[in-house]
This record gives structure tokens, sequence and C-alpha cells, in this order.
């Protein structure tokens, strides 16, 4: 198949990534040199079994630092002396998120919320389309004043947070720029990279490895070698057909990329028709069954607090439980139907039967709870075989209390259970997205 650039939409896009964010946040916040100094961030920063979150580029360079490292991995000041230079610190994540918010409105200078979509804390798409000739003189080209822009954005973003910003630019569709931020723009002088139709044949069909391309991992790559496919430019001159037949529409959307093709509109951002709400927690340490019923309880109001925040009922719930890695199998994973409800006692009551029905009394490691098939209402829908009443004043105490840690936190109100040594609710109140620094969906989301 050969495409017709010229028939292709056009647009002016520019892809942008905070430069490893939260190092570089810890280290302008300590009044160092986001490029130049050595930090790491890291889970249970004081002891050996913490686990490196995010690192400084100079930290990478001078340690061989990865985002899997162990602190036990580092190398010693004998085998290293840099490690002498190297500051360690636990992740803030109410922090980073401040930062990223201060990040978003710099972007909103420069376009409207509708042209721009954020895929991370750290990266992030503006269509400049509409707004380039705000901010240049219309005597340059298009390609100059992207340029332009972008580099006055990246100026912005160092000026009010000090934190360096990579921009992978495109006149032609939102998929080449996110290619030349990627592949070009992380290493270029400027820090960022510009790709167009024009470039398609010399730039994106030499990308070096398949699983360098955005949206294909090493299971995908594995497959397509399977098939013969070995480099972008195979993708690109591959039969359509027989990548739509394997893979289903995923295997033509990879076949499109591959040819720089992308009709993506920021503006006509997918709503889906059913959204979950979950949660899920690694345990610190392996629980007996009988210790899982508190565990469970605090899973269900967390996630049912969620719920009503978005004024929800979930009509699902389901259950997943993972075992131990010393057990033989891996664990289970149910759901149940249920009357629509956001109540807190009646979906604890529906996950207990789940866990008491499926449950095999292996020791356990972790626990995923979700509401799915949500129904976006305020109506309360009263149950039959019990006393209208009693369900209202329950459906009542779930709101004042919802209010109540609105105003004060979650801790505020907590069962007296979960003081118990096995109770979680109180460790998570300090995460923010499984770390520290907030509340781990309970408090401020």
């Amino acid at each position: 198949m050969n495409f017709n650039y010229e028939l292709e939409p056009t647009g002016d896009y520019a892809f942008i990534d905070m430069k490893s964010f939260y190092a570089s946040c810890e280290l302008v916040a300590r009044g160092r040199h986001p490029l130049k100094d050595l930090l790491v961030v890291m889970s249970h920063a004081d002891n050996t079994s913490g686990l490196i979150l995010a690192s400084s580029p100079m930290a990478k360079k001078m340690l061989g630092i990865t985002n899997v490292t162990r602190a036990w991995q580092l190398p010693k000041a004998a085998e290293n002396p840099a490690v002498d230079n190297l500051i360690i610190v636990p992740p803030r994540m109410r922090y980073y998120i401040s930062e990223n918010l201060k990040i978003q409105s710099i972007i909103r200078n420069y376009a409207a919320d509708e042209d721009i979509m954020w895929y991370s804390i750290d990266e992030g798409v503006v269509d400049l389309t509409h707004s380039l000739n705000y901010f240049v003189s219309e005597n340059h080209s298009r390609a100059k004043k992207l340029d332009i822009v972008a580099q006055m954005i990246q100026k912005d973003i160092l000026q009010q947070t000090g934190i360096y910003s990579t921009v992978g630019l495109s006149n032609s569709n939102p998929l080449l720029a996110k290619l030349a931020l990627d592949n070009e723009a992380k290493n270029a002088k400027t820090m960022r990279a510009l790709w167009n139709y024009q470039d398609v044949a010399e730039k994106v069909w030499k990308i070096p490895e398949l699983d360098d391309f955005w949206g294909i991992g090493n299971r995908m790559k594995n497959n397509f070698r399977e098939m013969g496919i070995q480099t972008i430019y195979d993708l690109a001159h591959a039969s359509p057909a027989k990548l739509k037949n394997k893979f289903g529409i995923i295997g033509l959307q990879l076949y499109h990329h591959a040819n720089g093709i992308d009709r993506t509109k920021l503006q006509e951002q997918y709503i889906p028709k059913s959204k979950n709400i979950g949660n899920s927690q690694i345990l610190p340490r392996d629980y007996h069954g009988a210790e899982m019923a508190l565990v469970i309880r605090e899973m269900a109001e967390q996630v049912a607090i969620r719920l009503r925040r978005n004024n929800a009922k979930t009509g699902t719930v389901s259950l997943a439980i993972g075992y131990s890695k010393n057990e033989l199998t891996k664990g289970f994973s149910r759901q149940l139907k249920i009357t629509p409800t956001n109540n807190t006692d009646k979906l604890t009551a529906h996950l207990l039967f789940l866990f008491k029905k499926f449950y095999t009394g292996n020791l356990i490691r972790n626990i995923g709870v979700t509401y799915s098939d949500l129904q976006y209402t305020a109506d309360t829908q009263l149950n039959l075989f019990e006393e209208a009443e009693e369900q209202i004043k329950h459906e009542h105490l779930d709101q004042v209390m919802d209010l109540i840690r609105a105003k004060y936190g979650f801790v505020s109100i907590i069962r007296a259970s979960s003081k118990l040594e096995h109770g979680r609710s109180l460790t998570r109140s300090n995460l923010v997205g499984g770390h520290d620094g907030g509340a781990g969906g309970l408090d401020g989301l």
C-alpha cells in the first residue's frame, strides 16, 4: 500500500517530556543541578531492600543505575568513588503532582485546554496549530514557528520550575512528534527534534529496534519476528491484511504507524463506555486467611469512597487474590454481579463472599478490588427485602463519613480494627500512587 502524504491531515504538535522528572524535582528542591548531580528516588530509602523508582541522568551515566536497581546493587565506594556523591531520597508524590500542576499551567499559556493531552505526570502532547501565529511572526516557516514556540515553552518551564524538558515536534501528526521525542530529541543538544512525513523513510524506518517504536513491546516484537518482520521498515512494507488477520485492529494500527500515519485528533478524546474503579496492594508480608477479612473491608471502603465521589454505583464487584511466591498456585480472580450500590457494608459483604467461596487456604501476598459496570446516578435504588428507612440511614452515614474525611483526612474516622497489627489503612493513608506522599486514592482524589 502506498500512502499519499499530501492527502493526510497535518497539524503542529509538540510532545513534551520532563527530563528525569521525579529526580529533577528532588534536586531542584535541594538547590542542585538536575542534569549534573547524582540522585535517586528510592522506595524504602532507609534499608537495603529499597527499589530505585527514578534517577538523575548523571546517576545513570556515572553509576550505571536503572529503575529496577535495588539498594544492595548500588556500587560500593571502592568500586566507583562517584557513589559517595549520590543522594538517596524517598518518593514524595504530592510534591511531584504539585510541580506537574505548575507545568500544566505553563502549557496553558500556549494552547487551549482541549488542545492539550497529558499521557502521564511527566509527559504530554500539545496541538499548537491554532496558536503558533500568536507567538511568532508569520514571516517564518511552520517548522521554524513550531521550533521557536517549543523553545519558549522549554525556557518557561526551566525558569519557573528548574526542570529541563525535551520536546518532539511535528508539522504532520502527534505520532511523528512522539517518535521524534523518543528517538532524537532526548539526545539532541537543544533537547528538541522535528519529524515530518518527508522524514518517514530516513528516520522512522531506520529506528534501530522494533521495541524502540512507540506501542511495540517485547512480546509484540517476538510475534512480529515469527512473521519474518525484523525492522520497522519490514513492518511498514508488510501485508496489512495479514497483520489484521493475526493481531486485529492493533496490527493494522501499527502498520499505519510504521508508515508515519496517525489521524488522531486531540480534541476528540476517547470516552470509555464503562469505567472501572479499583485499587490493589502488595502486602508487607505473607498474610493468613484469618487476617484478610480486615484488609478486604478496608479496601472495600476505600474504593467505595471513590465510587461515591464520582456519584457512581457498581453493578459488578471483583476480587483478585495473589498467593505468596512460595505457594504452588498463583491465586484467583473472581467477580460477582450485584444490585447496583455504593454502600460500604454491602460491598464488603459481597467481597467477603467471594473470598470465602474461592479461597483455598494458601498464604496471601497481594489483593485487588475492582468495581465495574458503573452507573452514574444520585438516585437510590431500594431493596424490597430490607427496611427502606434502614437503607437510607446507611446511605446517609456513608455520606457524612465521606464529608468528614474530605475535610479532615481519611484517618479522621477509622474503624478500631484498623489499628490491629495486620490493618493497612493507617499505613496506606500516607501513600499516593502506592508511594510516600499521600493517601493512595483516599485523600485528595
